[in-house]
């Protein structure tokens, strides 16, 4: 469930309304436990919880595994499922060929809607294995000007509540060829990055990632694990952002508009039109 109908009574300058019913975007908790080891040693962790909107679970995990770099594509899994009646938990069964080491992956903290790396020290974002992103694709300003557009008219979720974040994935001609929403933006785009796992598309050197509000860091992350070279926000990039984005060659382009654009930082990707 995506939504919930709520009443709420509605002000408008001294006086209410009557009340009224709104939409309220879901947010509920989402655990994830992984069942590894090989054929003869099978064992299960829960590997975290995160809070998210319902409704591509799925995606989410497989997303989540990948930027979190536990699986390196769709193949690792042999299943995925919920396991409770309200689809709040999630069972995942790893491959006996993936490596894993819960006491390196575990969240031992809930992961909040706002922030992807809760339940990680500050010594295990700093030492993530990162690569830069080998990319020499250039985009035509004129085509990041039509993306704000083309993500506010695909944000169904955002019209229907105003509570939701979107992450838009799209070609270089500026065609959206992914969208996904979720009250989380690190959700948003590991259910992106889970949709292109599943169609094997990844690495994503070709296209171009669009965010409906600020640019922070574990966003940066999860577009370097999908080797996403441009990364487009409609909203300001945090320093930690640009930061990481400098360090693999990633194009950062902030408060995107139709008439403007920040550049701020690999500018040589964005040919003026």
């Amino acid at each position: 469930m995506k939504t919930k109908s709520v009443s709420i009574t509605k002000f408008n300058g001294d006086s209410y309304s009557e009340t009224v019913h709104d939409k309220i975007v879901n947010e509920s908790p989402l655990q994830i436990i992984v069942e590894y080891g090989n054929a003869n040693n099978r064992r299960t962790e829960n590997l975290s919880v995160t809070m998210r909107t319902q409704g591509d679970d799925f995606n989410l995990v497989k997303g989540f595994l990948f930027c979190e770099g536990i699986i390196k594509s769709a193949q690792d899994i042999i299943s995925i499922k919920h396991i409770d009646a309200e689809e709040n938990i999630m069972l995942v069964e790893l491959s006996p060929n993936v490596l894993f080491n819960p006491n390196d992956k575990k969240r031992n903290f809930i992961a909040c809607s706002a922030c992807g790396f809760c339940g990680k020290s500050i010594s295990d974002i700093a030492l993530q294995s990162l690569s830069s992103i080998n990319s020499d694709k250039k985009i035509h300003a004129s085509v990041l000007y039509n993306l704000p557009a083309l993500l506010k008219s695909s944000q169904g979720l955002f019209s229907e509540t105003g509570g939701a974040h979107a992450v838009a994935l799209a070609n270089a001609e500026g065609e959206i060829i992914q969208i996904s929403e979720d009250v989380g933006r690190h959700n948003a785009m590991d259910k992106m990055i889970g949709a292109m796992l599943a169609k094997n598309a990844i690495p994503l050197k070709n296209n171009i990632v669009l965010f409906s509000g600020r640019l922070s860091y574990e966003l940066v992350q999860k577009a370097v694990a999908a080797a996403i070279p441009i990364v487009c926000a409609i909203g300001a990039p945090t320093t930690l952002a640009i930061e990481l984005a400098e360090e693999n060659n990633i194009t950062v382009v902030g408060f995107l508009k139709n008439e403007s654009f920040n550049i701020y930082c690999s500018p040589q990707r964005i040919i003026q039109s």
